[in-house]
């Protein structure tokens, strides 16, 4: 195994929110977030692997209902709650139908036609929107985010960006500027996108900072982290600590810790030790994003990513309270072993058509340095999945037979293929109708694999804007050969593979779909040059993956993903039309209302 320090690099500010501007040395691949679990305490040992067989069965399987129900009461006659007229609708429907005016009733779309279709539709109450031209589409459905984590990264861990750090010296400074006003004891937690010192910062660079407080500063990808000397004293991690399975702690010359970790189950031997977060904090994280996302356009969520069963619940009990804006589908993380029987038995199967448990997520790999991929690369580690293969296919198994979907972030060409054999064998065992399991990210995967996600029904959900932000940097680990495989959206579509798209928020500075259509569209790197440029999709194949394409990959493309009679009423009114948008102005593009069962959730 070769381990070694990443390289890392930073953006400007405008660079960081505009895309444009040098090499991002130090950027994300699409991830799942650190979070301090609350059962970290049932953690295996570092090097040991649970016999799923010895778990028990749950002690009561819960009835599966793959697709929420609608609610409402669907009807085509009598007065509609509201009407959307003189306007440019764009439907994706399965005839790409272009049409004028939508009429809405109890929360669903009613009619969908001309303007004298729907004036028959126009009573006394009913309210009307003058479109005056504009164009309407479904509402996004970002496939793939890390929806409480938005908030979490506000609430508990403090930034360490560019302008204020761009290099281990800003860290360090800042580090000590907050130091000053934090009492001795108490552990300072932060992120950081990238600097530009070439290396990854460590323990003894943290040390400069503040001796006197623990101190956890992880790279905004969520894949690895540093620590100082006083936290890796508290977790008690020293030369004689083992590596986990499936993550490095990384060590100098001499074999002494050099507080960098990579990989969750790594990071967790420190971050079971940080203070817990509070339920109101992951409360204030849900409902204090929602906001963010509906101003965008964005009307549906898949959190890929939930740690801890504490989170989960109170996801669904925020959605039990009917205090959800927008529609959330949940996974839950399934991190250690152990996970599994917390997953089979206590996590609760509950679906309304705001909040859904949807089902599982493993990360099988992490980002770039630690790509699980079937020849070397120039990362820290080439050859390691997060889970020992066969436990992974064991779990795989038995998540498989709740009915529910499985997700798995996949970063390396190994990666890919080691949850297609898990998912093919799940299936051979238990032959179930349309299980829809996913692949997340597949940065690189084979034409072999891509043939095997068709023949499985596997579904990709993948973020092209990864292209802009991290392209030239996997160019360092991966090379060029290798890079020409990276997310190869247009043979997944053309050899009829489903493609979801989505955000990775809060991976990456662009939660906005505008960001995620321009990737998917321009292919382009940081560098301005178009990365395969025959893989590129058209922005019709973009909206359509961001909608109807996000729909089919959590078992809901019956009630929403398009503009059609019976369906949610969920829609995005644009400033502009994105089908005739430059890219330029497609990232730029305005909301000016956003809709959610027939409310309006956003309006500028």
């Amino acid at each position: 195994m070769k381990k070694k320090n990443t390289r890392s690099g930073h953006l400007s500010r405008r660079e960081f929110l505009i895309g444009a501007g040098a090499m991002l040395a130090g950027a994300a691949l699409a991830c799942g977030r650190g979070q301090n679990l609350t059962d970290v305490p049932s953690l295996a040992p570092a090097s040991q692997e649970t016999d799923v067989k010895s778990l028990p069965s749950p002690t009561a399987p819960p009835s599966i209902s793959v697709t929420p129900s609608l609610s409402p009461t669907f009807s085509t006659g009598g007065a509609a709650d509201l009407v959307l007229k003189n306007g440019k609708v764009i439907t994706v429907d399965a005839a790409a139908s272009i049409v004028q005016a939508v009429a809405i009733k109890n929360g669903l779309i009613q009619q969908v036609g001309s303007n004298e279709m729907v004036t028959p539709l126009v009573g006394a109450g009913t309210q009307v929107i003058d479109l005056a031209g504009r164009t309407v589409t479904p509402g996004l459905i970002d496939a793939h985010n890390h929806f409480q984590v938005m908030g979490l990264m506000n609430s508990y861990y403090l930034p360490f960006l560019p302008p204020d750090v761009k290099t281990i010296q800003d860290m360090v400074l800042k580090i000590g500027d907050i130091a000053a006003k934090t009492p001795p004891g108490d552990w300072i937690k932060g992120y950081y996108l990238g600097v530009s010192d070439g290396r990854v910062p460590n323990r003894h660079d943290l040390d400069q900072g503040s001796s006197d407080h623990a101190i956890w500063i992880m790279q905004q990808g969520g894949h690895y982290g540093a620590a100082n000397s006083r936290a890796l004293q508290i977790a008690g991690i020293t030369a004689a600590t083992p590596d986990p399975t499936g993550g490095i702690i990384e060590r100098d010359d001499g074999g002494e810790p050099t507080g960098v970790f990579y990989n969750h189950r790594a990071m967790d031997l420190v971050r079971q030790f940080m203070p817990p977060y509070t339920t109101e904090m992951v409360r204030d994280n849900i409902t204090s994003t929602q906001p963010l996302f509906a101003a965008c356009g964005v009307t549906s969520f898949q959190d890929n990513n939930v740690r801890g069963v504490d989170v989960i619940n109170t996801y669904l009990e925020i959605g039990k309270q009917g205090k959800m804006d927008l529609r959330g589908a949940i996974y839950y993380t399934l991190e250690w072993p152990g996970d599994l029987n917390r997953a089979l038995n206590e996590v609760e199967h509950y679906s309304d058509p705001f909040m859904r448990m949807a089902g599982f997520k493993f990360l099988i790999d992490g980002q770039a340095p630690t790509a699980f991929c079937h020849a070397p690369h120039n990362g820290v580690s080439w050859n390691m999945p997060t889970w020992e293969p066969n436990n992974f296919k064991q779990t795989v198994r038995a998540l498989h037979d709740t009915g529910l979907q499985i997700c798995v972030h996949c970063a390396g060409d190994a990666a890919v293929d080691l949850t297609l054999d898990a998912y093919e064998e799940a299936m051979n065992a238990n032959p179930r109708s349309d299980p829809r399991h996913r692949i997340e990210h597949c940065i690189l995967s084979t034409p072999e694999a891509t043939r095997r996600m068709k023949d499985l029904g596997v579904i990709v959900s993948t973020q092209p804007q990864f292209i802009r932000l991290s392209a030239d940097y996997w160019l360092t680990i991966f090379g060029e050969e290798r890079l020409k495989r990276a997310i190869v959206t247009r043979e997944w579509l053309n050899t009829g593979v489903t493609v979801a798209l989505g955000s990775d928020s809060p991976t990456t500075p662009w939660y906005s779909p505008q960001y995620t259509l321009a990737g998917a569209v321009s292919r382009l790197t940081i560098s301005n040059k178009v990365l395969e440029p025959d893989q590129c999709m058209t922005i019709q194949e973009a909206l359509w993956a961001h909608t109807m394409g996000s729909a089919y990959a959590a078992h809901e493309e019956t009630i929403k993903g398009s503009i059609e009679p019976g369906k949610l009423a969920d829609l995005v009114v644009w400033g502009e039309d994105p089908y005739s948008a430059s890219i330029d102005r497609l990232v730029q593009l305005p909301v000016t209302t956003t809709i959610v069962g027939g409310k309006v959730v956003y309006q500028s």
